[in-house]
């Protein structure tokens, strides 16, 4: 999109466009008392330059180690000649203190990585047009395995490419598109059927990575999950999407008109050019179109904090960073029918704000200390060229700040400062397995993907005494989802019972992984599940519908129409 600047306005062609007034870069101590958060809560250090540059995502590992992915030459790449500059670090905090002050180069001459997962002691990484995987296996700290996994991606505009791999509940690596698509394949295998991805994003299955599909999205720069297996993407102009209905349920009718398979969740009216919220920064950034004026403009990183340590009123809420206007802002959810509503948690307020323009959070994190992180690039300029107007397009100072970089963490102002992070790697299988039902999402997360990671027997009658019994729902849907991924582990009896789950949560995370083999085979499951068409909860219904479509029997017919007569203001039952 081009802009046009009024000859009147000509003269501001040579000042920033959302950048700093100063070129002189604060330090984080000089930043630190500018930051305004909710009452209660405090903002700290984690790291900083000369540890990190231009970081732009991050993730603890089972030893309480941070990663961290470096974009330094954002925004247009290396010179003609010269090697890609995007590294990954490994962070560790030695003494203790909180404050990771020891950094290891893991990888370079990445083109724009930008976003990682921990898996079986190394990495996935999303580096368009690939996604790799990169382990150091000789103990050096350096990784000398270096595998593309998937090829395709789009590749042109940095900010559009495919980012923010996360493992979710059912056990596969979830990316989302970036906007751009492409068309992938498994790599190395030239004659590997290729997978459209346009409007769409991708998930693989990282025990076999050959299996791997285009899903529902689609999103920009940012994905999450929240307890439950319900995921959220983002975009620039709209901060929070629920995926609501999944593209695998759609190639079962080619015929039928889906307006969309994600739903704004925001209340307030929305914009010409984004979702309804309003943004309220303390910085004073200027843009060449009203349209955008206090509205999300960057919106990434959306992320579903489920951690007790900030306290109840936080959990289950919605974060999205916006560095064009130097703010995290946070909006509350209640589940509405079959998707979500959200609403800001205060109006005229952001949850964490900072007056100068040199605080740039692109990414949201926990970590096993359950404080909510924030990546902060420390840029001038975080706009990519390629949308500014063509006076700004050659400005001087795209790369200014590229030599800098910090990881904030917000806590109880109560918190001891600086717990060292505690890890699992030392952990057997029914250690692991008992931490499912652990209040923290990080620690169930990283339990479940270290269990994944070597699924075999000798969990299995731990991960079928909790899924039976755990006194968590969240606990007993974490490790009935791992059975389903063990061979034979899930029988008629225990899947019988988990659909039949008190939580109704628990029900729909479990009809969300039910196949049609499994819905097939079972009559016991077929039952229960016609039973959930009927549920009291608006969102189970949803799913129960969505399942008995793979029921190749008229007699589905019946219950299908009932759920559609019953409930005939839910667009998204009926689209089901």
């Amino acid at each position: 999109m081009r802009y046009f600047i009024p000859p009147a306005l000509a003269l501001l062609a040579c000042l920033p466009f959302s950048a700093p007034a100063t070129k002189l870069i604060p330090t984080p101590e000089d930043l630190l008392p500018g930051f305004r958060c909710d009452e209660g809560l405090r903002i700290e250090l984690v790291a900083a330059e000369p540890q990190i540059e231009s970081p732009v995502a991050m993730a603890f590992d089972e030893r309480g180690r941070l990663w961290v992915v470096e974009m330094r030459d954002y925004p247009n790449g290396p010179s003609p000649g010269e090697k890609p500059a995007g590294r990954i670090k490994v962070l560790e905090d030695k003494n203790g203190d909180g404050l990771y002050e020891t950094s290891t180069l893991f990888a370079e001459e990445l083109l724009f990585a930008n976003g990682l997962l921990p898996w079986r002691g190394g990495v996935f990484v999303t580096a368009a047009p690939h996604i790799l995987y990169l382990k150091d296996t000789n103990g050096d700290g350096k990784a000398d395995v270096r595998e593309v996994l998937f090829e395709g991606f789009a590749a042109q505009n940095p900010q559009l490419r495919v980012s923010h791999p996360v493992l979710g509940p059912d056990g596969w690596v979830y990316v989302v598109n970036g906007l751009r698509g492409g068309k992938v394949r498994r790599a190395g295998n030239p004659k590997a059927d290729l997978v459209d991805i346009s409007g769409r994003d991708f998930r693989f299955d990282p025990r076999d990575p050959d299996r791997h599909e285009a899903i529902s999205g689609i999103g920009q720069y940012g994905q999450t999950f929240d307890d439950w297996g319900n995921r959220f993407v983002c975009d620039n102009n709209h901060h929070l999407r629920h995926v609501v209905l999944e593209d695998r349920y759609l190639k079962r009718n080619p015929f039928l008109a889906v307006g969309s398979t994600v739903q704004d969740t925001c209340e307030l009216e929305p914009g010409p050019l984004s979702s309804g919220v309003k943004l309220y920064p303390l910085s004073k950034n200027w843009t060449t179109s009203s349209l955008h004026a206090g509205r999300f403009t960057a919106a990434c990183s959306v992320f579903i904090y489920r951690e007790p340590l900030l306290g109840d009123v936080y959990h289950g809420s919605a974060f999205t960073c916006d560095p064009t206007a130097n703010v995290v802002h946070r909006e509350v959810l209640t589940q509405a029918g079959s998707t979500f509503r959200s609403r800001p948690a205060r109006i005229g307020v952001e949850f964490l704000a900072h007056p100068s323009d040199w605080f740039r959070p692109v990414f949201l994190a926990t970590g096993p200390d359950g404080g909510l992180y924030v990546v902060d690039m420390c840029r001038a300029v975080i706009e990519h060229p390629e949308f500014m107007p063509d006076e700004l397009k050659n400005r001087p100072d795209l790369l200014l700040g590229r030599d800098h970089g910090r990881i904030w963490r917000i806590v109880p102002a109560s918190h001891p400062r600086r717990q060292p992070a505690q890890g699992l790697s030392k952990k057997d299988a029914g250690e692991l397995a008992e931490l499912l039902e652990h209040p923290s999402a990080w620690h169930r997360v990283a339990a479940q993907r270290l269990l994944l990671e070597n699924l075999d027997q000798v969990a299995v009658p731990s991960l079928g005494g909790l899924a039976r019994s755990s006194r968590l729902p969240q606990g007993r849907l974490a490790a009935a989802l791992l059975l389903a991924r063990s061979e034979s582990a899930l029988d008629e009896d225990l899947w019988t019972r988990m659909l039949g789950d008190p939580h109704p949560r628990v029900r729909q995370g479990m009809l969300r992984v039910l196949d049609k083999r499994t819905l097939q085979s079972f009559p016991g499951v077929r039952k229960r599940v016609v039973e959930l068409a009927a549920d009291e909860d608006a969102a189970v219904r949803f799913q129960a519908a969505l399942a008995l479509g793979d029921w190749d029997d008229d007699r589905v017919l019946p219950h299908l129409a009932r759920c559609a007569c019953e409930f005939p203001s839910d667009r998204w039952l009926l689209w089901a």
